[in-house]
């Protein structure tokens, strides 16, 4: 299931998303693009601790810098996140079809019982 950089960049990602700054971070550019100051009127941490958590969803490629005029505009990278949610999906499903058929095996054994 995907190369070996495709997981070192997953790993960089499920990193990212451990931290609740950075997720909160993710949920404002998903509502739309913001500069570094536009974010940091929704935290109550300092400005590097913010940079801090930016610098490491930009390592972890869930978002990207670009240049207007004299500001860097942070933009959410859904692609990065598309990934991680396929290899979700494919192991959650997974595990449904798993707990399905446990379900009738006990439900033929209960059957079998009576």
């Amino acid at each position: 299931m995907g190369t070996a950089a495709g997981r070192i960049d997953r790993d960089k990602v499920f990193s990212a998303l451990a931290d609740g700054n950075r997720r909160r971070i993710i949920e404002l550019l998903h509502e739309r693009d913001s500069t570094l100051l536009e974010l940091t009127g929704s935290f109550s941490i300092s400005f590097q601790a913010l940079s801090k958590h930016i610098r490491i969803l930009e390592d972890a490629r869930v978002l990207t810098k670009r240049k207007q005029g004299k500001y860097r505009v942070l933009s959410l990278n859904r692609a990065s996140l598309k990934q991680s949610l396929e290899w979700i999906s494919y192991y959650s499903n997974f595990w449904h079809q798993s707990f399905d058929k446990l379900e009738n095996l006990i439900d033929r054994a209960d059957e079998s019982n009576k």
